[in-house]
């Protein structure tokens, strides 16, 4: 009787344990879905809507597209730049404000730009979040359709995991030459562990049992997802690394840590929050990627 009470109890533990880990990582692989605002994207522009496939063909993509106004029916005389966006955000909110702005500077420069909404956000098809393992695949897909256009010229923009995303698909695809990356985190496993219980309001002892069944939920070891080994795999392609200082969700040490591995340009903001460089500095901001994607694509 001893023993059938506490194999009971076992049991009740367990599953409450697992229910509890679920709920948790249900809710870490879905992201808050925010449809892009409505319009024809950043004024002045005649940025256009498009979509293709993902590289890995399990997600539709919806975007922006911005050509070169001299230069419609031809690549930019200068590259092409893909936006890309964090978690919960979409295109046009990659730097919690002002991306539009950013992008019609770029592009009033002689950039064309791609602004993407990631799987599983705004006006993409619906997927976990796998925070930019299966995410590089949207990006490489937007590489794909800029080439199909003539654009041999590519590079990349992105915040938190978009950053993340935009470094794992440059380390796979030589075709991306440039990437500018703010806010990212350098190793997903190592993030979560710091963050998990002001995320979760959890103990940290849930920790392996939200990660094992959000691998059953994605067929991702999100554990394993590590922008770091993407870094030290550009084989010195120019890299951008920006950070706030003052970042208490990911810290800059983390840019640090990518750009050593990269090889990269780094510059820390003395800003404050995740993703707060350009609210902080908008000019200095836009002044330093312009240069940087001048001197990377001419």
């Amino acid at each position: 009787m001893i023993l059938a009470t506490t194999a009971a109890a076992a049991a009740l533990l367990l599953a409450s344990y697992a229910g509890v880990a679920g709920l948790v990582a249900q809710r870490f692989t879905s992201a808050q879905r925010r449809l892009p605002a409505l319009g024809a994207g950043p004024g002045g522009c005649g940025a256009r809507s498009v979509g293709f496939p993902a590289r890995d063909g399990l997600a539709r993509i919806a975007a922006w597209y911005l050509p070169v106004p001299a230069a419609e029916a031809a690549p930019a005389p200068r590259g092409a730049i893909v936006f890309v966006h964090g978690k919960d955000a979409c295109r046009g909110d990659e730097l919690k404000g002002g991306s539009r702005a950013l992008a019609q500077c770029l592009n009033e420069a002689g950039f064309a730009v791609l602004m993407i909404d990631l799987r599983g956000h705004g006006a993409s098809s619906g997927a976990r979040l796998t925070y930019g393992q299966r995410e590089r695949f949207d990006v490489l897909g937007a590489v794909d359709w800029l080439r199909a256009r003539g654009h041999a010229r590519i590079g990349v923009l992105g915040a938190s995991m978009g950053a993340a995303s935009t470094l794992l698909a440059a380390a796979d695809e030589p075709a991306i030459a440039a990437v500018v990356a703010d806010s990212a985190f350098a190793d997903f496993g190592q993030m979560i562990e710091r963050q998990y219980r002001k995320l979760s309001g959890l103990p940290g002892f849930l920790l392996p049992g939200t990660l094992a069944i959000g691998r059953l939920l994605t067929g991702v070891a999100l554990q394993r997802v590590r922008p770091l080994e993407a870094a030290s795999r550009l084989g010195g392609r120019p890299c951008l690394l920006i950070h706030s200082a003052g970042d208490r969700f990911i810290p800059a040490a983390d840019a640090k840590r990518l750009a050593a591995a990269a090889g990269a340009e780094l510059w820390i903001t003395e800003s404050e929050g995740h993703i707060g460089s350009y609210r902080a500095e908008p000019a200095a901001y836009t002044e330093r990627v312009l240069a940087f994607f001048a001197r990377a694509l001419g």
